[in-house]
């Protein structure tokens, strides 16, 4: 399957082998961002075709919420902020991650901030 069909976590769990049942179940009283990293994985998963990568990409996404200095800084200006985050689930390639950044914000956030924001 072309990375560009996983468009919907949905699909990213059919990949795995899970349904959103199985997932939900398995997930079922764990905190919201334990959750999020759950999906991270599987979206990441997914998007690399079953390969773990060590050097990889990223996703770019605009986040909302902001993230605090000690999970990530890049730098910042008196009228705008940065933010670099990393993470230990990359991407094989920079249209991945960019692709992983547009179509899954959501399961992210829920990741990084706690929130289904």
């Amino acid at each position: 399957m072309d990375y560009k069909e996983i468009n919907t976590f949905e699909k990213a769990l059919e990949v795995k082998g899970e349904t959103l049942d199985q997932f939900n179940e398995r997930t079922k009283g764990m905190d919201i961002d334990t959750v999020g990293y759950e999906k991270v994985k599987a979206i990441v998963f997914a998007l690399n075709g079953g390969k773990h990568v060590n050097r990889g990409y990223f996703p770019w996404f605009y986040n909302p919420n902001g993230s605090s200095s000690s999970f990530s800084y890049f730098g910042f200006h008196y009228d705008i902020a940065y933010a670099a985050v990393s993470a230990r689930h990359l991407l094989v390639d920079s249209e991945r991650a960019e692709f992983a950044g547009e179509t899954f914000p959501l399961e992210y956030s829920q990741y990084i901030n706690g929130t289904n924001d």
